[in-house]
């Protein structure tokens, strides 16, 4: 089957992009954000309802009941499972029936009814969905470097919820080009680092680099003493994971010396859960490994600073405005209004050869898995440290 790049941005049951995606371990929730009661999440075109039960054991169930499609997501939670308000059929984590109180025969009619169900993983603050065709033989769940405890701390950002196609967001990364023209007023153009590395009138270089993983970009720049090169990586991990290395000098606003005398302490983890081909969610995992105390706590005051601002005129009633200042704010307004990739004409030039790499890879790693194959990044190598690492170098490398 040959995959154009109209079919990237579809993700539902028995598409291709959505089949790709079910070959992969996917957040759904954080942990801490599944209580007593049932919580509805929708995943690649699916209403599902998560649950624990009483002895603690995680369900991710269909949400509509198997007897007469009541929601779950009013059910009962019990030792054993989810109960069904409608007409309190009982089903365990794995989607067995228990009990069907209005039915004389009801033990010999559960063992007929089986409701949707898909394994589940908790780790590192996050619990993770399968939703493959094969349930009962899931591929491992890598040791996601963030989600391992390795000597640092970690800190869970809020879930992100967004309106628009999570191709739309997942390619940005690969378009640094982006980066010194619409960001050049926020972060990454105003603090003291970005505003000498990603300057609009002396922009570095970059070159997209094919890995196990994905694809990373490598962006570069001879260092101000002459003395090699400042280079910045920004990765893109299969099928929907950003690792960005360069937080604690966007953000943070460490010294530039920094670069040269250790480089960068911190990995910024994004994974991109589509909901349906129009809205995704993002769970970012940062963790941190350098010796300042309560570095969490700096990096949020510091981002608060970030705002938009409003410069509006009175008439000026446009949806999204004031988004200048702030990077999440402008990356919505130019990805959000973006239309589906195969739906929109587009023009790419070489700034666009990052973009151009990754679309390849993805349609490549579509097609392997249509073909019933391992796609890129299904399986990832281990460090020394059991750790899956996404490369984040951010720091000074010698002359080549």
């Amino acid at each position: 089957m040959k995959i154009t790049n109209a079919d990237i941005p579809h993700v539902g049951p028995g598409t291709p992009g959505g089949n790709w995606f079910r070959r992969y371990w996917l957040p759904v929730s954080r942990t801490d954000e599944l209580h007593d009661i049932p919580k509805a999440v929708k995943v690649l075109g699916e209403e599902l309802v998560l649950f624990r039960d009483g002895t603690g054991r995680i369900g991710l169930v269909g949400q509509d009941c198997a007897h007469r499609g009541a929601s779950l997501e009013y059910g009962d939670i019990e030792e054993g499972g989810i109960r069904c308000p409608y007409h309190g059929w009982l089903f365990d984590a794995d989607g067995k029936c228990l009990e069907q109180p209005s039915e004389a025969n009801g033990k010999e009619f559960c063992e007929k009814v089986r409701q949707k169900s898909y394994p589940v993983r908790e780790l590192g603050g996050l619990i993770f969905g399968y939703l493959g065709a094969d349930p009962a033989n899931p591929p491992p769940l890598p040791n996601y470097s963030p989600l391992i405890d390795h000597g640092g701390i970690r800190q869970h950002e809020p879930v992100r919820h967004f309106d628009y196609n999570w191709f739309n967001f997942f390619e940005n990364s690969a378009d640094p080009a982006h980066v010194w023209i619409l960001h050049g007023s926020s972060a990454y153009g105003t603090n003291s680092w970005g505003s000498r590395f990603f300057r609009a009138d002396d922009p570095p270089d970059f070159e997209p680099v094919e890995t196990e993983y994905g694809m990373k970009i490598v962006i570069s720049k001879p260092a101000a003493d002459g003395n090699g090169f400042v280079v910045d990586e920004m990765s893109l991990g299969f099928p929907g994971i950003l690792q960005i290395g360069d937080t604690e000098f966007v953000h943070g606003d460490a010294d530039p010396q920094k670069l040269a005398n250790e480089g960068s302490n911190y990995e910024h983890f994004m994974f991109i859960t589509p909901k349906d081909d129009h809205s995704f969610m993002m769970f970012t995992v940062d963790y941190y490994t350098g010796g300042e105390e309560n570095y969490f706590e700096m990096l949020r005051d510091m981002r608060k600073k970030e705002e938009p601002a409003d410069t509006r005129k009175p008439y000026d009633d446009r949806p999204l405005m004031p988004f200048r200042g702030n990077i999440r704010a402008e990356d919505i307004v130019t990805q959000g209004t973006q239309k589906l990739l195969g739906e929109r004409k587009e023009h790419l030039g070489t700034a666009d050869r990052g973009i151009i790499m990754l679309r390849k890879l993805v349609r490549d790693a579509i097609e392997t898995s249509e073909k019933g194959d391992a796609p890129k990044g299904l399986h990832l190598s281990e460090n020394a440290d059991g750790l899956v690492k996404i490369d984040s170098f951010v720091g000074v490398r010698p002359q080549p």
